[in-house]
């Protein structure tokens, strides 16, 4: 598994709990790594997961996995830079892979006031994308094994998988 924009790595220890056959690596920026490095430093799940530093927005992602994530992070980025990382993926994705989305859906702003402790939330609540956006893309791309699933949490989500088809199941 390749969690791309991974952060502190706890999506990928908390995969590898669940999966014990599972290997994983977290790519981010190197300060980024340096942390999630001590996240999961003593997890008895450590010696599978490793951390590439590096800055998507120029290097490639390495080859040979054929699970890539993208959780909480394409919304960090403009429309087209998002959709630029979502390309690097899908070129190195092993055939019959799956590429894993999970974004926050966009926000429903009733006329009450949001609580406190939603400013974190709020502050990204234009980049929330409709899942469409990766839908579209990901079928333009060849994929059209698609499953989406919304889900509550402090806000909706998606999860969005897909799937080549033509590549071995």
């Amino acid at each position: 598994m390749l969690d791309v924009g991974g952060n502190s790595g706890e999506f990928l220890l908390q995969v590898c709990r669940q999966n014990p056959e599972l290997h994983g690596t977290v790519i981010d920026l190197p300060l980024v790594c340096d942390v999630g490095m001590e996240h999961v430093l003593g997890e008895p799940e450590q010696s599978r997961i490793s951390f590439l530093k590096r800055d998507l927005r120029r290097d490639a992602l390495p080859e040979g996995h054929d699970l890539i994530s993208f959780k909480s992070m394409l919304h960090d980025w403009p429309e087209p830079q998002a959709i630029d990382f979502i390309d690097k993926a899908s070129d190195v994705l092993e055939p019959g892979g799956t590429l894993l989305i999970f974004e926050r859906l966009p926000l429903r702003l009733e006329s009450a006031a949001p609580p406190f402790s939603a400013i974190p939330i709020l502050l990204f609540f234009r980049s929330y994308r409709d899942p469409n956006v990766y839908i579209d893309h990901l079928r333009s791309r060849g994929f059209d094994r698609i499953e989406r699933l919304e889900v509550d949490l402090d806000t909706r989500f998606v999860l969005l998988t897909a799937q080549r088809s033509g590549d071995s199941d």
